[in-house]
């Protein structure tokens, strides 16, 4: 595995695949069979987001962060974690 490709397997509706992020480059593949939700899955991740943080303070306090996924690994990161919400 690439020092610089950060991967994630993801399941979607009975579906594994695996989503990428070339943290040099900063883009991003979308590795699943199915066209239409490799196409769904793509379109959220070209897309900004704001979403809400628990950021530091404490596990109760969010705070709305703004991202674009592509960004940064920071940020693709955290947009994954809401990416089936």
């Amino acid at each position: 595995m690439s020092d610089r490709v950060y991967k994630v397997v993801v399941h979607f509706a009975a579906e594994y695949g695996q989503v990428e992020y070339d943290i040099l480059e900063k883009t991003i593949r979308v590795v699943l069979a199915d066209a239409e939700k490799r196409a769904a899955v793509e379109k959220y991740l070209s897309e900004s987001h704001v979403i809400e943080n628990a950021d530091g303070v404490d596990l109760r306090t969010f705070h709305p962060k703004k991202l674009l996924p592509s960004e940064s690994l920071e940020s693709f990161k955290l947009a994954m974690t809401r990416l089936w919400h």
